[in-house]
């Protein structure tokens, strides 16, 4: 989802001798490309963020490292259709951006009430961009959010008698997917608050813990069965 690299420049505010091991940006890149040389196969897109973004003006680092790993770009924002090779069938389209405004806080006193306000601004942010995406997932914040389809109860008649059901994911090969029948992802990091014996910019700033983790979508006989957060 973006940010392969740190690629902080020692002129910024966030930089911190020995944050990184390897400061230099054009070096942080060969050391991702040999990280994930090994799966590079396995990569389906490659998307920038604004930590590369940082040297645009000598060259775009994100591109760079699809270059070396023959992974495609997709520049800051994507939209993936996954195909089932049997049936030719679009298994689900996903709407894949390193991040829809910079920040995604909520200030409620209480936890869960924080956890609603911030999926609901997810979802609200993330919804009129796309209407034939299934899933639709950020990076950017470092929080692992998985807003999921509105599970709504919904009464109907067969002519006799009144019947409910539960409003369910949508269709994963449809044209229009209602917004309340999608999912919605912060995808998470992997970046810890606390390190022993430095301080990171995210711990200067006096940022709240998040947890570290990532999203998995579980796709069982050609159709999106669940999207789940799995924390490490």
């Amino acid at each position: 989802m973006g940010d392969g690299v740190d690629a902080i420049p020692t002129n910024d505010p966030r930089y911190y001798d020995g944050e990184s091991e390897q400061d230099i940006p054009l070096l942080q890149v060969s050391e991702c490309v040999r990280f994930y040389r090994g799966i590079s196969n396995r990569c389906l897109v490659w998307i920038k963020g604004n930590h590369p973004q940082k040297h645009h003006r000598i060259g775009n680092l994100a591109k760079e490292i699809c270059r070396r790993l023959d992974v495609e770009y997709g520049t800051w924002t994507t939209k993936l259709r996954l195909i089932n090779q049997d049936t030719g069938k679009q298994m689900v389209k996903l709407y894949l951006t390193h991040s829809v405004g910079n920040t995604l806080n909520s200030r409620a006193k209480d936890y869960e009430q924080r956890i609603a306000n911030m999926n609901a601004s997810l979802k609200r942010r993330m919804a009129p961009l796309a209407g034939d995406c299934l899933i639709m997932a950020m990076g950017h914040t470092h929080k692992l959010l998985n807003c999921r389809p509105a599970k709504r109860l919904i009464l109907y008649d067969d002519g006799e008698k009144i019947k409910q059901k539960y409003l369910e994911a949508g269709d994963g090969d449809a044209e229009y997917i209602e917004p309340d029948r999608r999912w919605y992802v912060n995808t998470g990091s992997f970046v810890k608050l606390h390190k022993l014996d430095t301080d990171g910019y995210a711990e200067r700033a006096g940022y709240d813990p998040i947890e570290l983790g990532f999203i998995i979508v579980k796709i069982r006989k050609g159709e999106v069965v669940d999207v789940e957060a799995r924390t490490v």
